[in-house]
């Protein structure tokens, strides 16, 4: 095996996170048999957190509340309509000045996807380089490039001949800004081409090629954006044949009809498909000698409701959208699973203090360091997490939560992009997770909740405050008080 010749007080950092994978449908959750062999083996040697949460229930304030490490109504970046604004401090760039190289493969959700974007223009390498980003290889993911948007998948496919045959697949379904026909999103079609030509293929590619050309004397922090398993749901046949003679577990509080149950086993062959790749950049890590100098991360931005509550996607703070895998192996990581309270916030502060890369001074992230090397088991008191003008709060027994767009009788348009945040939230619900886990029981009309309800709304004031965090402070120059009289003394001598 070839040696690492790269200090070892700098491991090297590959941060995985998929797209809309939901925290139960894991081998190590309790929502049915789902194959995923690589990342079980990971798990053996790391650390499983069972109860991680997104800060936002949706891609962009999600992903840009882990890259900044601050809440949304702090760094402004709320819904999808939002992005961090160029030269925001980030985990990634402190990696970078303190000497490590950085690239992002896969989607990364930093700029907001319009229609015309061009992931792979000069403009966005710069906006990208100026959040930390050496080296970018960006997809748009889930077929979004249909509509016009270009990144190097959609070039890649362009190159091969086959954008045209790929487009007119995604086609099919129907997002939701389109007009009427076409199939759900949640809704299982299987990928109908050669495999090589499949978006999760296409970033684990791209990722590995780039490590096999790496300068192995630089330790690098490598993001992995894999689209899958967001909508629409394109199992490639030789993982969804895993699932064939398994019997499908159902949605929570709803009835599954057979499109559902043939898009759930759709849904985990994509997250089949995803642990097959990373186990392909684990050998490749291993047989480069690095492995065992690396910390991997894999986690998702957010869940994906399934079925749940007769509901597909997220934007709501439901756990099937709420609650994500996070799993966390490397060096100086202890083996083990953890029900510490985690927020994805929280990942930025963790590796940065892992590989001796100091925190900047406006994150909000909270390390997991303690619980990672066995010095406690305890993290967060509860979880906050916000969605445009609603918020929820949970403590490990009690969620309270203020938004659901399924009940919403707010005039609003698309609620989940351009909610604004100066409308009243939508009402309050309350559910005991202990004894109602798929929160079917709201409490809070219930007379005999009234204080559990009034103290969690105490608790949850008393989180906004918390996070709440003042604007950087502009320097102007020394304080120089006005001397009125001498003021008034010179300008009767210039007269």
């Amino acid at each position: 095996m070839i040696k690492n010749m790269q200090n070892s007080d700098k491991p090297n950092v590959v941060f995985i996170i998929a797209d809309q994978h939901r925290g139960d449908f894991t081998s190590w959750g309790n929502n049915g048999r789902i194959f995923t062999p690589c990342l079980d083996e990971l798990a053996k040697r790391g650390m499983i957190f069972e109860n991680a949460y997104c800060t936002s229930p949706l891609c962009s304030p999600s992903r840009a509340a882990i890259a900044s490490g601050r809440y949304g109504m702090n760094s402004g970046c709320f819904t999808n309509l939002h992005e961090l604004p160029p030269g925001t401090p980030s985990f990634v760039s402190q990696f970078r000045q303190h000497g490590y190289t950085t690239a992002a493969f896969g989607k990364t959700h930093m700029e907001i996807h319009a229609y015309d974007s061009d992931l792979s223009s000069e403009a966005h390498r710069e906006y990208m380089n100026s959040l930390g980003w050496d080296y970018i290889c960006e997809v748009s993911g889930n077929g979004m490039f249909k509509t016009g948007i270009k990144c190097a998948y959609s070039e890649y496919l362009r190159e091969q001949g086959m954008l045209d045959e790929v487009l007119y697949y995604y086609r099919r379904w129907r997002y939701f800004m389109d007009g009427p026909g076409g199939f759900q999103d949640f809704h299982s079609e299987t990928w109908p081409f050669d495999e090589k030509y499949q978006e999760t293929s296409f970033i684990a590619r791209s990722a590995m090629e780039w490590l096999s050309g790496h300068d192995r004397s630089q330790p690098f922090f490598m993001h992995i954006g894999f689209a899958a398993p967001h909508s629409p749901v394109e199992p490639n046949p030789r993982f969804l044949e895993l699932y064939g003679n398994i019997d499908e577990t159902s949605p929570y509080g709803a009835e599954a009809d057979a499109d559902m149950i043939r898009a759930r086993k759709g849904y985990r062959a994509m997250i089949s498909q995803i642990d097959f790749q990373v186990g392909e950049i684990y050998n490749l890590l291993e047989k480069q000698g690095l492995a065992d100098n690396t910390i991997f991360v894999y986690t998702a931005d957010h869940g994906e409701m399934a079925g749940d509550h007769n509901r597909t996607g997220k934007v709501c703070f439901y756990e099937g959208s709420m609650r994500v895998p996070l799993l966390i192996s490397g060096p100086g990581i202890g083996c083990g699973s953890s029900e510490a309270l985690v927020e994805l916030i929280d990942l930025g502060s963790t590796l940065c203090l892992l590989c001796n890369v100091p925190c900047h001074d406006l994150d909000q992230g909270k390390s997991l360091l303690r619980v990672l090397t066995g010095e406690s088991a305890q993290h967060r008191q509860n979880i906050y997490a916000e969605m445009g003008c609603d918020r929820m709060l949970f403590d490990g027994r009690y969620k309270l939560m203020y938004g659901d767009p399924i009940s919403d009788t707010r005039q609003l348009r698309h609620l989940h992009l351009d909610k604004p945040v100066n409308i009243p939230p939508s009402p309050v619900r309350l559910y005991d997770l202990h004894h109602d886990p798929y929160e079917l029981d709201d409490l809070s009309q219930k007379p005999e909740s009234a204080n559990l309800l009034a103290a969690m709304k105490e608790n949850l004031l008393i989180r906004i405050n918390e996070n709440i965090q003042a604007a950087p402070l502009k320097d102007r120059g020394a304080y120089h008080p006005l001397n009125l009289k001498e003021n008034s003394r010179k300008q009767s001598q210039n007269v």
